[in-house]
C-alpha cells in the first residue's frame, strides 16, 4: 500500500519481533464495519468475519488476534499538534511505551477512537517486538483495582476501560495514587499497561498519578481518517479525486471517526459499483454500449454520495408530494414497508403495505382483489425493481434507509404505530400474503428480524428514548414468538450494551427497566446481565439484578438463578452477591423464591450431578491467602439461606432441592476433610432454632441425611453411615444444649443481620 502515509519510525526489531504484512482486504472489512455503529438495516442478514473480529476483542480473558491489530495498525490515522515544530504525540506516547513497566492513561470521551488508538499503540509494540500479545482487562466488580488484580503473563500489553460512574457505583477516587503500584507490577514482568477514562471522571480521580501518565494526543484529521480506510480497502482508490472534491470536503469537517468511516463506505460503494458497471458493459454487444444513459460517472457518484449522506431528503420530498397530484396513503405505506420489508417477496410486501395502512389510517385496504393498484403499479410508483426471485429492491444507495428517516421526521404522530408493526413484522403470520403464496421464509423473518431489532436500537439510543425496544422487547417475548425472536432481542441489547457508541443509554434504560414492574423487561435485564454486559461490567449487572430480585417475579426467578451463576465466576463481586443472595432469603417476600432459587444456584453444581464443589464450597477451599479477591462465605451467611431450604423442604409442597443440597455438602464433609467444620457448623446452627420451626427443620435435615446414606441410586456405606450417625450425635447435643440452658438469644438469628449490614457498605 505505498499512497498510505508513512508508520511511525520504530527501533531495528529484535528476533521475536512479529513479522510485518498487510492485512488481507476481508480483514480490513471486518474490523471496519465493527468500528462504526452501523446504519439500521445495513446488513442484510450476519457478516461472519464482521461478528467474529469485533466479538473476539470483548473477551476480557482473551488476547486480541494479530489479524484484528495489524488492521488497526494499518489503517489508523495518528493526530498531529497543531504546532507542526512539535514531535507528532503519538509517536512520544509510543516511546513512553516501549519501557517496561510504563502506563498510560487515554483520557477522551466516548466516540473518539480511545479504544482504536489504545489498540493502534499496542499493534505498534507488537510489531516492534516489545511485547508479544495484547489482552484486555476487566475492571471488576470493586470500585478498586488492586496490584494483584494484573496478571501473572509475561511481556504482555493490557488494555483496562474504567467503568463510567453511576449513581451507587463510581471508581474510587484513589485510583491515580495506585498507578505507581501498578508501574512496579508491570515493570517485574515486563509488562505495559494502557489505561480507558473518561475526562469527568478523570477530574475525580486523578489525584496522586504520575506526571505524563495522561498526555494529551491531539486529534486526527478527518481527511487522512478516511483516506487511510479507503486506501486499506482498495490500494488503488481514487482517494485525492475524491476527498478534494468540492462537495465532499464539507462533510469531513469536525466529523467524529464513526461518522468519517459512514461516509468512507458510501465512497466505497459507489467507487465499486461504478468498477462493477465498468466491468459489465465491457462484455456487452458494442450497440448495447452505445445506451449510456445510466453511466454511474464519478460526477455521478459523487452527487449519490451527497445524497445518501444527507438521507435522500430532497428527491423523497419530491416523492411524497409531486406536482399536479397527491399521494395516496397506500402508496406511502407500500413504499415504507418496501423499505423495512426488503428482501422479502413482493406479495408479501404488498400484504403488509395494507396492514400498515389499517394501523395508521384505520383504512381498510382490500388488495384480494383489482380494486387497489397491483403489486406492479404498487412497484413503479415506488421506483423499486422487481427481480427474479420476486423481491424488490432499489438502485439508490441506502435509499431504504432514507425512506424510513424521512417518514420518523415527517410523520412524528404516526411513530408509535409504526414501531408496533415494525416489532410484529418478523412475527410468524398464518394470513398475511398466505393467498399470495408467498410467505415470508424463516431465515427470511430473522433476517428481517434483525433489521427491525437495530432500526429499534438506533432510533432508541439517538432519541434516547425507550419505547422502540420496549415494543420489540415485549412483542418477541410472546410465547408465540419466544422460542426464535427472543433471543435475538437479547443478543441485540447485550452487544449494544458494550458498544461505545450505545452503551451509556442502554446501561441507564436497562437499570429504569430493572426497576419495572413487567416480566419481559425484567427477563431482559436478567438475560442481558447474564452475557456479555454482565462479564464486562459485572458491578452494574448485580445492582441490576438486585432490583429485579426485590420484585420476586416468578417468571424470571429461574433466569435470575443462572445470573447468579455467571456473575460469582468474577472473584471481586463475591462478597457483594453473596450479600445480596443472603438479604433476598431473609426478606418474606422473596425467601422462598428468589432466595431459595439463588442460594440453591450457588449450594449445588450445575448441572446437580456434576462432579467437583459447588461455588460455596469451593470457595471455602480455595487456597489464596494473599489473594486481594478472596472471599469465604460467612458462616452466618451461610445459615440463613440453609434455613431458607429447609424451610420450604418442611412444608407440604417443598420442593428436594434440600435433598441434592444435603448429598452434595455431606459428600463433601466425606471426602475432604478439610470442608467437615463449616458443613457440620452450617448445619447445625440451620437447625438450631427455638420455639415451634425448631422440630420441622431437624427433622427435614435429619431426613434428608438417611437418603444420603441409603436411598435411590445411593448405595449404602459404612463410611456415610457413620458421618451421618457424628452430625445427628451434635444435632443431639445442641438440642440438649438448648433445652437444659438458659434463654438466650439465638446467635445465628442476631448475627443475620451481619451480611445485610456488610452489603449495604459494599453498596455504599
Amino acid at each position: 500500500m505505498p499512497a498510505l502515509p508513512p508508520s511511525p519510525p520504530a527501533p531495528p526489531a529484535p528476533p521475536n519481533a512479529a513479522p510485518s504484512k498487510t492485512p488481507a482486504r476481508e480483514s480490513v472489512e471486518a474490523v471496519g464495519q465493527a468500528a462504526v455503529l452501523q446504519r439500521a438495516f445495513y446488513n442484510y442478514g450476519e457478516q461472519i468475519g464482521t461478528k467474529y473480529v469485533y466479538e473476539q476483542t470483548l473477551d476480557s480473558h482473551a488476547p486480541i488476534s494479530s489479524e484484528y491489530l495489524a488492521v488497526v495498525r494499518e489503517v489508523y490515522a495518528e493526530p498531529q499538534h497543531e504546532d507542526p515544530l512539535m514531535p507528532p504525540p503519538f509517536k512520544q506516547a509510543l516511546a513512553t511505551l516501549r519501557e517496561a513497566g510504563s502506563v498510560l492513561v487515554i483520557n477522551r470521551p466516548p466516540n473518539s477512537s480511545r479504544t482504536f488508538t489504545a489498540y493502534a499503540l499496542l499493534a505498534h509494540l507488537i510489531r516492534d517486538g516489545s511485547i508479544s500479545e495484547v489482552r484486555p482487562l476487566a475492571f471488576g466488580g470493586s470500585k478498586y483495582f488492586p496490584t494483584k488484580r494484573l496478571p501473572h503473563d509475561h511481556r504482555c500489553g493490557f488494555l483496562l476501560e474504567l467503568p463510567p460512574d453511576e449513581d451507587d457505583f463510581t471508581v474510587d477516587e484513589s485510583f491515580g495514587g495506585s498507578l505507581s503500584k501498578l508501574v512496579d507490577r508491570l515493570r517485574q514482568r515486563d509488562c505495559r499497561l494502557i489505561v480507558l477514562t473518561r475526562p469527568d471522571q478523570w477530574r475525580r480521580i486523578s489525584s496522586g498519578a504520575p506526571d505524563g501518565f495522561a498526555p494529551e494526543l491531539g486529534k486526527a484529521s478527518p481527511r487522512l481518517i478516511a483516506e487511510r480506510w479507503l486506501l486499506a480497502h482498495e490500494s488503488d482508490f481514487p482517494a485525492d479525486p475524491w476527498l478534494d472534491h468540492k462537495d465532499i470536503k464539507p462533510l469531513l469537517v469536525g466529523q467524529a471517526p464513526t461518522d468519517v468511516l459512514n461516509l468512507v463506505y458510501l465512497m466505497l460503494e459507489q467507487h465499486r459499483a461504478a468498477k462493477s458497471a465498468t466491468s459489465v458493459a465491457s462484455e456487452q454487444a458494442p450497440e448495447r454500449r452505445q445506451e449510456g444513459s445510466s453511466r454511474l460517472t464519478f460526477d455521478k457518484q459523487v452527487a449519490n454520495v451527497v445524497a445518501a449522506h444527507s438521507n435522500w431528503e430532497d428527491a423523497l420530498y419530491r416523492w411524497h408530494e409531486p406536482k399536479g397530484r397527491s399521494r395516496t396513503s397506500f402508496e406511502r405505506n407500500f413504499l415504507l414497508a418496501a423499505a423495512v420489508l426488503r428482501g422479502d417477496p413482493v406479495g408479501h410486501v404488498y400484504a403488509k403495505a395494507a396492514e400498515l395502512t389499517g394501523q395508521l389510517d384505520n383504512v381498510t385496504v382490500e388488495v384480494d382483489g383489482q380494486k387497489e393498484p397491483g403489486v406492479i403499479a404498487m412497484t413503479r410508483v415506488a421506483g423499486a425493481r422487481r427481480e427474479d426471485d420476486g423481491t424488490l429492491s432499489f438502485t439508490r444507495p441506502h435509499w431504504d434507509d432514507a425512506i424510513i428517516e424521512y417518514f420518523w421526521n415527517d410523520r412524528p404522530l404516526a411513530r408509535s404505530a409504526f414501531l408496533r408493526w415494525l416489532a410484529q413484522a418478523p412475527v410468524v403470520d398464518t394470513t398475511t400474503s398466505k393467498e399470495a403464496l408467498e410467505i415470508i421464509s424463516r431465515d427470511g423473518r430473522l433476517a428481517l428480524a434483525e433489521r427491525v431489532g437495530q432500526f429499534a436500537l438506533r432510533w432508541a439510543v439517538r432519541h434516547r428514548r425507550q419505547t422502540p425496544l420496549e415494543l420489540v422487547v415485549e412483542e418477541w417475548h410472546k410465547p408465540t414468538t419466544a422460542k426464535e425472536l427472543w433471543p435475538l432481542a437479547v443478543r441485540l441489547l447485550d452487544s449494544a450494551a458494550i458498544n461505545a457508541a450505545s452503551a451509556p443509554y442502554i446501561h441507564s434504560m436497562l437499570l429504569a427497566w430493572s426497576n419495572r414492574s413487567q416480566p419481559h423487561l425484567q427477563r431482559v435485564v436478567v438475560e442481558v446481565c447474564t452475557g456479555t454486559f454482565g462479564r464486562r461490567h459485572t458491578a452494574k449487572a448485580l445492582r441490576r439484578l438486585r432490583n429485579v430480585a426485590s420484585q420476586g417475579h416468578p417468571d424470571v426467578i429461574d433466569t435470575l438463578r443462572e445470573a447468579v451463576r455467571v456473575l460469582w465466576e468474577d472473584a471481586t463481586v463475591r462478597q457483594m452477591l453473596f450479600g445480596y443472595v443472603v438479604d433476598w432469603c431473609k426478606t418474606e417476600k422473596t425467601s422462598q423464591t428468589v432466595g431459595h432459587r439463588t442460594f440453591t444456584a450457588l449450594a449445588l453444581n450445575s448441572p446437580p450431578e456434576a462432579a467437583g464443589l459447588p461455588p460455596l464450597l469451593q470457595a471455602m477451599d480455595e487456597e489464596d491467602p494473599d489473594g486481594e479477591d478472596t472471599f469465604r462465605p460467612p458462616l452466618q451467611g451461610l445459615v440463613t439461606g440453609w434455613r431458607t431450604l429447609l424451610r420450604q423442604a418442611a412444608g407440604p409442597t417443598g420442593e428436594r432441592d434440600l435433598d441434592k443440597a444435603v448429598f452434595t455438602w455431606l459428600d463433601a464433609a466425606l471426602h475432604r476433610p478439610t470442608l467437615k467444620p463449616i458443613v457440620f457448623d452450617t448445619l447445625r446452627q440451620a437447625v438450631n432454632v427455638a420455639g415451634t420451626e425448631g422440630p420441622p427443620l431437624r427433622e427435614a435435615l435429619r431426613t434428608s441425611a438417611q437418603w444420603w446414606v441409603q436411598g435411590q441410586d445411593r448405595p449404602y456405606s459404612e463410611a456415610k453411615e457413620e458421618l451421618k450417625l457424628e452430625l445427628s450425635a451434635l444435632l443431639d447435643q445442641d438440642l440438649t444444649a438448648r433445652r437444659s440452658g438458659p434463654p438466650t438469644p439465638q446467635p445465628a438469628q442476631a448475627a443475620d443481620d451481619e451480611p445485610s449490614a456488610t452489603t449495604k457498605a459494599k453498596a455504599a
